[in-house]
């Protein structure tokens, strides 16, 4: 927390006609200035601002404060963000309670510097940035880095005499011992006060994990976090509307063409942990994801999910497989593609029928199943106006959605490991934590469903051998915990097999036989105190 003392310092070097003269046009008037209210539409100027008293107030609506209030209310920030959004406004130093939270900034900080440094000596990230069009002053203004090899990564750390615990906390390092980070270009992640909060880090040595973002730590959790957002507010609130994309890339590129209301969610699942974050901006939101199968899926998911929560928006569909940041390195007119928008009950009606041929009525029984199963969670107020068009393009009575729905799969009869697959599943309807659970869970793992998890982590979600686990009602979708503690009951055995078969290696040094024996002992040490730990089939 921020100590009172610091705050008060800040309030007295704060100048509120400095403040607000940065977001909106001041008159003089007097003793006072004037100007338009920013927050409601007029033509007379009704908004007072009082350099005498440090307040501000509007004749017209009653908005009324000091400058940590407007700040507050026109970027839509809690107390603390806006004190440190000042903060930063006045390059002043605040003092928290605890002097961790200051020293982990500055520790990232000194840890993006670094990869910054290291980006133009590697010349494969550098050209990879640039092949997909990136300018220098994009590059720049995202701080994008690199991190070289895990070997000359802990030799800096050590010479900068950087803290291992705290870097171990933030998400930098992995049990103390590597970094998260290897041989990958870095995209640094930004509270809205613009402090840097976590990374993520896209590979240039074609590893199965294309991306990787940090797992949650104490000052991070990816799930209530929308990477750009501290880019893009200012341009949010301006055009009262939000473009949210799949990845850092997309962000970055419509940046860079002038759609500067981009935002991505770390992962293409956009959950209802980042509900709150859009309710706050309280902005039309509109969803630009790639246009393959994937895309296409987490699009229709994120359309009802904010739908079903009453907010106003459209699905943005792309054409031929191509993605936002493809069309923007290929000079294509992307308001071509946003004149074609959506919104989202259309488009969860449409895609959802389009899954089936509805002239046979088997297949238009299924497809009004599933949108039975859709409309029974929805607010009454939704209902009446979806069932309504639904009725109309299925050319159906509309009391046949008030009818009950019997959903059967068949049940195929091969070899189902319930542990393996509920796994499987769970990935595979929840994309977006993968980058995560790819850290502790390698493919060799699994003894039953090696190529599935596979197929999981190329996204190659279509693949019949992957159906034929996710439509299983048998195999059900796990919570988060509960997915993590599935994966540590099947770590377990898997490091107690690996002990046994270092034990009997003859071919290993006995130091080298020691040092691997104490690595995965500590494992399951920490495997059976209720503690997720990264595998590592390389040991």
């Amino acid at each position: 927390m921020i100590k009172n003392e610091s705050i008060e310092n800040l309030k007295s070097i704060i100048d509120i006609v400095d403040v607000i003269g940065n977001y909106i046009q001041l008159k003089k008037e007097g003793s006072n200035y004037k100007a338009l209210c920013p927050f409601h539409s007029e033509k007379t100027p009704s908004f007072v601002v009082s350099p005498a008293k440090q307040i501000y107030h509007c004749f017209g609506c009653g908005a009324s404060g000091d400058a940590i209030k407007f700040v507050m209310d026109m970027e839509k920030l809690s107390y603390p963000e806006a004190i440190e959004k000042l903060a930063s406004m006045y390059n002043f130093k605040l003092d928290y309670t605890s002097s961790k939270s200051f020293i982990k900034i500055d520790i990232l900080e000194s840890v993006n510097n670094y990869y910054i440094s290291n980006l133009y000596k590697n010349k494969t990230a550098l050209e990879y940035l640039k092949e997909r069009g990136l300018k220098d002053s994009t590059i720049e203004k995202f701080s994008l880095g690199f991190a070289p090899d895990s070997t000359t990564q802990i030799k800096y750390f050590k010479n900068a005499k950087l803290d291992f615990k705290a870097l171990n906390e933030l998400g930098v390092l992995v049990n103390n011992e590597y970094p998260r980070l290897i041989e990958r270009i870095t995209f640094p992640i930004f509270s809205s006060s613009n402090k840097i909060i976590a990374f993520g880090g896209r590979t240039i040595t074609n590893h199965p994990a294309k991306y990787i973002n940090f797992t949650n730590t104490k000052i991070f959790n990816k799930s209530k976090t929308l990477y750009g957002l501290n880019f893009a507010r200012e341009h949010i609130l301006r055009k009262k509307e939000i473009i949210i994309v799949e990845g850092y890339m997309d962000v970055i590129m419509l940046h860079q063409a002038g759609y500067e209301n981009a935002v991505a969610t770390l992962g293409t699942a956009l959950t209802l942990e980042h509900l709150p974050i859009l309710k706050k901006l309280n902005v039309k939101t509109n969803i630009l994801y790639d246009s393959d199968s994937a895309g296409i899926n987490a699009a229709l998911k994120a359309a009802k999910m904010l739908y079903r929560e009453f907010f106003e928006g459209k699905v943005i569909l792309l054409e031929g497989g191509k993605d936002p940041a493809d069309i923007v390195k290929n000079g294509e007119n992307l308001e071509n593609y946003i004149n074609k928008s959506i919104n989202f009950k259309d488009f969860i009606i449409e895609k959802t029928i389009q899954k089936y041929d509805i002239k046979n009525a088997v297949q238009k029984q299924k497809c009004l199943n599933e949108l039975k199963e859709y409309i029974i969670k929805l607010p009454e107020i939704l209902k009446e106006d979806f069932i309504l068009t639904t009725s109309q393009l299925l050319q159906i009575n509309q009391r046949l959605f008030y009818t009950k729905t019997n959903k059967t799969f068949e049940n195929q009869n091969k070899k189902l490991d319930i542990a393996e697959a509920s796994i499987i599943k769970t990935l595979y309807e929840n994309p977006g934590i993968m980058d995560e659970i790819v850290e502790y869970l390698s493919i060799d793992v699994f003894k039953t469903h090696k190529n599935e998890l596979q197929l999981v982590y190329a996204e190659d979600f279509k693949n019949p051998d992957l159906l034929d686990i996710v439509l299983r009602d048998e195999v059900k979708i796990l919570s988060f915990e509960a997915l993590k503690n599935q994966i540590r009951k099947l770590l377990i055995p898997y490091y107690q097999e690996k002990v046994l078969k270092i034990k009997s290696d003859k071919n290993l040094t006995p130091n080298e036989k020691m040092h691997k024996l104490k690595i995965f002992n500590l494992k399951l040490q920490q495997l059976k105190k209720g503690e997720l730990v990264e595998s590592d089939s390389t040991l």
